[in-house]
């Protein structure tokens, strides 16, 4: 199989299918539940006809629709390739399933020919390109692939839980395809949400005095994290943030005080860092300052951070197979954003993330489209690939 089969039209014809699925998290919500129907039929008729053409040896199916397929011998010292089919970015995005090529210049920083369509540079341009490049693994595998399809779409690591706890797939390394600038994350910060609930006792806000805000409350909360304190900063992915980003009252009703108040937190973590010490700290931090009020620290969803050694096996073929197919050397970065590498690598599975698409068009709400450019999912196609022949050829 020729680089130009397997990193040209092949590829091309399907990213564009997978622009053309739905499965981006619905206006309205934050998240897509295990198990959603439309997700799993995108799975399904999307992604399953596709890896079952490329002939593998073994595919396992979860009831929530993740897919994981073994191409290679049965052994536990393999890659682990993780795909994504939810889109969680370019929300404002018209016509997001109008999948077609388009000349990147029109937009800025992207020359040359594009695919246009939600989830273009967040997940489903490096899904096109980690299954060209499985496609073009070698014949005889000494080691197993895992190609996985992770339907995760909660800002959690259910996906990977699943995949690993459940289904029971077992690595030596991996990767995880997400866009990245073609460059190699090596680890980014972690993520746990506390939320912080403030009691109170309802009124009508014209007799403020029969009860007791808890609004005021949240108020002295939020200005107490200013003063939290917290752990130094990580050389490379900088300082633990504590940043609250959303507040809810119950009951919601005409002129009328809540009873509770409910402060949403993000507490960024650093390789080490543990996400039940960072809530003990939080609830501790309030306690003592805020004694007089009445108030409640929960933990909330979580996420690891990941940090690999970027002498590493799977980090140092990525990066020579970038080298190989752009004919420059390949970069790593530290990625500031929390997402799946981080359960992967505690689990003992060095996994850095990797992919086509600009980071810059990642969010798509301020441009208003998502796009990938097509040479860079076919570099990142013979990187993969590279990485494939590498770690298990």
């Amino acid at each position: 199989m020729n680089s130009a089969e397997t990193h040209g039209s092949w590829l091309r014809e399907v990213l564009l299918e997978l622009l053309r699925t739905s499965t981006e998290v619905p206006a309205g919500h934050t998240q897509i539940l295990p198990g959603d129907p439309r997700i799993v039929r995108a799975v399904e008729e999307a992604v399953a006809p596709t890896i079952e053409a490329l002939g593998p040896d073994e595919v396992l199916r979860h009831e929530s629709g993740d897919v994981a397929a073994r191409f290679g011998p049965e052994r536990d010292d393999g890659l682990l390739l993780q795909t994504y089919i939810v889109s969680q970015h370019a929300n404002l995005m018209d016509d997001p399933h109008d999948a077609r090529i388009v000349d990147g210049t029109e937009y800025g920083l992207v020359p040359g020919p594009c695919a246009v369509g939600q989830g273009a540079t967040q997940n489903k341009g490096p899904m096109a390109s980690a299954l060209a490049g499985v496609r073009a693994r070698p014949t005889d595998l000494a080691r197993p692939v895992w190609l996985v399809v992770n339907t995760e779409g909660m800002s959690s690591h259910a996906g990977s839980r699943r995949v690993l706890d459940e289904l029971g797939v077992r690595a030596a390394w991996g990767i995880v395809a997400f866009g990245t600038d073609l460059r190699v994350s090596l680890g980014n910060r972690g993520r746990v949400d506390v939320q912080v609930t403030v009691a109170g006792r309802s009124s009508h806000s014209s007799q403020p005095w029969l009860g007791s805000n808890p609004i005021e409350g949240a108020a002295d909360v939020i200005g107490a994290l200013r003063s939290i304190p917290t752990v130094d900063p990580h050389p490379d992915l900088g300082p633990a943030t504590v940043t609250p980003f959303a507040i809810s009252c119950f009951p919601v009703a005409p002129h009328t005080v809540p009873e509770r108040a409910t402060i949403s937190v993000d507490r960024r973590l650093l390789p080490g860092d543990s996400a039940e010490d960072a809530v003990s700290e939080i609830r501790e931090h309030l306690t003592r300052e805020l004694p007089d009020t009445s108030l409640v620290v929960e933990a909330g969803e979580s996420m690891l951070p990941a940090e690999v050694d970027p002498h590493s096996p799977v980090v140092t073929s990525l990066l020579d197979g970038i080298e190989r197919a752009s004919d420059r050397p390949g970069e790593t970065f530290w990625s500031l954003n929390a997402f799946d590498a981080g359960y992967a690598c505690a689990r003992g599975i060095p996994t850095p993330m990797f992919g086509p698409g600009k980071r810059a068009f990642a969010g798509a709400g301020l441009t208003g489209v998502d796009l990938v450019p097509l040479a860079d999912c076919e570099i990142a196609a013979g990187a993969i690939a590279h990485a494939i022949r590498r770690l298990c050829g």
